[in-house]
């Protein structure tokens, strides 16, 4: 079993190093919501840049607002242009949780989230469900909960009786993890994502493997790191961002990864 948290922007801006230290060992991420790119999360890049760089496992939630098929097959268009070029240890997870689409009945809610999966499969990428236990048992069919990935939210309870499958249950929302501000939703994962979604080479596995890592030694500054590989130093923010850094500090025996 594996701890974990999911955020958004609503959590601000995260001390990484602090929540790795804390225990937590892995993190969802909302890339974002709606039809279009342009409703990527405010604090996606930062949130992934940051906890990649301190070694914690992620994968990403889209939240949805679809009423058609339609709908779910843009906004799965919309999270895949998000997330592009990024390497995910855990699934890509479609928030259904509206009331205007529990209201739609079980048949349509399924074709929905079918819809949105299916696209985000295609693409490569390991697809799952999140929503609330009422809402996953009584507005999707059964042979949907076990075709995908299942991100159950049931809180208040100190085990969940969800059934017949899932990967990870959603148990607080009130958690309080160091180097976050305020509270935050906690995970337990039960399904080793990582390495089966290595093994099958998803969600972008390809991507990482010859990223190039830098330690940084006495003397260093991301300026001097940047000239060394790009043969500037004026571009030391993409090192500083690539990272998730808040400025340019740095010390002897840090690793960064280099864009």
């Amino acid at each position: 079993m594996m701890k974990g948290i999911d955020v958004s922007r609503h959590q601000g801006d995260i001390n990484w190093q602090k929540v790795k230290d804390s225990g937590i060992e892995f993190a969802m991420l909302r890339a974002g919501y709606g039809k279009i790119a342009s409703q990527e999360d405010s604090r996606f890049k930062a949130n992934y840049s940051g906890c990649t760089a301190v070694g914690i496992p992620c994968g990403v939630y889209w939240y949805s607002y679809a009423l058609t098929p339609d709908d779910a097959v843009k906004e799965a268009e919309a999270c895949l242009a998000v997330i592009k070029g990024k390497k995910l240890d855990f699934p890509v997870y479609f928030d259904i949780e509206e009331m205007s689409q529990f209201a739609l009945g079980p048949d349509k809610c399924t074709a929905i989230a079918e819809a949105f999966c299916r696209k985000i499969e295609g693409a490569g990428y390991w697809a799952g469900i999140y929503s609330y236990k009422y809402f996953l048992q009584s507005r999707l069919i059964l042979e949907i909960r076990k075709r995908f990935a299942v991100w159950v939210a049931h809180t208040g309870v100190h085990s969940t009786n969800y059934g017949p499958q899932f990967g990870i249950w959603q148990y607080s929302h009130n958690g309080s993890v160091p180097g976050i501000d305020g509270r935050v939703d906690c995970d337990y994962c039960y399904i080793d994502y990582p390495r089966l979604i290595a093994e099958k080479r998803l969600n972008g596995s390809e991507i990482m493997p010859h990223t190039r890592v830098y330690t940084v030694k006495k003397g260093d500054s991301l300026w001097k790191i940047a000239k060394m590989y790009f043969g500037t130093g004026t571009r030391w923010r993409e090192i500083m961002e690539f990272n998730g850094l808040r400025n340019e500090t740095i010390f002897p025996g840090q690793k960064l990864r280099i864009p």
